[in-house]
């Protein structure tokens, strides 16, 4: 006859399968998940408790023997080692990389099949020894995906199958060796503070496709999205305007590629080359999204808010009332090209170079009397809107574009999970040399365009 806790146990391990049925599910029920997960916790203390005690009074009631006799260890069926050192190792990685509450643990150990933590660590060692010496590892041949990233997909109604074949494609299309997620993270994270579109708060999309495809709404003004209205009044009228179209944009992923080199030296020397690897590889990252973001001509980059400096995607133009100079009264007409909505505190954002920012500082009234008093600061307030800059912008110039005032969120960044590095140390590399070529997936396109209106310098 079973005893209680043994019952106790078996009806834990129940909740466990419960929970893991539920997880390889084609949808994944949180709020479920998690009830079943603190049934299993409640029954797994009671039982360990149940068993604890019955241990206990069968020790009061064995003979106790003499004290100068020495005795042995008690034995719990050799698992008693391998709980300590699994306790351990976790409590080692709760001080590298902090607790993760019960659900997600049991998320993640579900895609990653171990622990979450520890296996990022080892990609992560793994990492830095690759960037040293070139020795591969078969841990840098997996692409693994943050916690955040794992929460989004789930979030977004992937279930856990799901997320291991995105995993198994990301591996077939990686290119190279899998930056871990702590390094990319860090990449990513280091790119907001250094760009113009996406610091500006682009509407950030993170897909496992090769292309999005974003429901666009035409046939409006520069008030409504769409021609629809309501009708005030009686119950049986129904609104009589309804001229809007519906279409789709499509948002490709393109592929980057970025080369950077060390010395060997450096590689050799350096004991924070990790650290050293994430700065340099992020601040050009910054540099050429932003460039794509603001100019690109779509032809295998994103297509930019000005294609190749010119107002091709026909947003609204406000002259700057002199002919190849911005000026002040050209700015302040520029904040009314879009519509109220959009330029609230907060929202908007003025995008230029720092040579056309140095022309607003200049600009000075009737009397002599500069209408900037400080200088121009990035992400500080400039008249109502947020002040950015981008030495992608155009300069200024007759008929150039020097100038964007709107709502960035009217764009979307497209980005592809995963980012790879390939190692290259070879006669074309050059003596002590060492080249790496970052491979990562990106995209972006404007969304709502009525959200931008752009500065051009002419008098007509």
């Amino acid at each position: 006859m079973k005893k209680k806790w043994e019952e106790l146990f078996a009806q834990e391990k129940e909740k466990r399968l419960a929970v893991k049925a539920l997880l390889e599910g084609d949808e994944v029920n949180m709020e479920q998940i998690n009830a079943l997960s603190a049934e299993a916790d409640s029954l797994h203390e009671r039982a360990a408790a149940m068993k604890a005690n019955e241990l206990k009074m069968e020790a009061l009631n064995e003979p106790q023997m003499p004290a100068d006799l020495p005795t042995e260890p008690e034995s719990d069926g050799g698992n008693g080692e391998e709980d300590r050192a699994e306790a351990v190792q976790k409590a080692i990685n709760v001080m590298r990389f902090g607790d993760i509450e019960g659900p997600t643990d049991l998320v993640m150990r579900e895609v990653y099949g171990g622990d979450y933590r520890q296996i990022v660590f080892e990609q992560t060692k793994a990492f830095g020894g690759y960037l040293r010496t070139g020795r591969s590892d078969k841990k840098l041949t997996r692409q693994l995906w943050s916690i955040e990233d794992v929460k989004t997909m789930l979030k977004d109604g992937l279930g856990v199958g799901e997320i291991k074949a995105t995993m198994v494609e990301g591996e077939d299309v990686l290119g190279g060796y899998a930056v871990p997620p702590t390094v990319a993270a860090g990449v990513i994270e280091r790119i907001p503070g250094l760009t113009a579109v996406r610091g500006g708060g682009a509407l950030i999309v993170q897909t496992a496709s090769k292309v999005i495809e974003w429901l666009k709404v035409t046939g409006g003004n520069d008030q409504y999205l769409s021609g629809m209205r309501g009708l005030w009044g009686a119950e049986t009228q129904s609104p009589t305007e309804d001229d809007f179209t519906l279409g789709l944009v499509q948002i490709p992923v393109h592929v980057y590629t970025y080369k950077v080199s060390m010395s060997v030296s450096l590689l050799e020397d350096a004991t924070n080359i990790v650290t050293i690897f994430t700065r340099l590889v992020s601040d050009t990252l910054a540099i050429d999204e932003d460039v794509a973001f603001l100019t690109g001509d779509g032809a295998g980059k994103p297509h930019g808010i000005l294609p190749s400096s010119a107002n091709g995607r026909s947003l609204t133009e406000v002259i700057t009332g002199d002919a190849d100079e911005v000026t002040w009264d050209g700015l302040r007409n520029l904040r009314r090209g879009i519509a109220t909505q959009y330029r609230m505190r907060g929202r908007s954002s003025w995008i230029a170079n720092s040579d056309t920012g140095g022309s607003i500082e200049e600009m000075q009234d009737g009397e002599g009397r500069n209408y900037v008093e400080d200088a121009l600061v990035v992400g500080d307030d400039f008249q109502g809107a947020i002040w950015r800059e981008s030495e992608a912008m155009p300069d200024e110039a007759a008929n150039a574009y020097p100038m964007i005032f709107g709502d960035l969120s009217g764009y979307a960044i497209v980005e592809r999970l995963g980012m790879a590095v390939q190692r290259y140390n070879d006669s074309n590399t050059g003596i002590n040399v060492v080249e790496f070529h970052i491979r990562r997936r990106l995209g972006g396109d404007l969304i709502e365009d009525y959200k931008f209106a752009v500065n051009k310098c002419s008098t007509t």
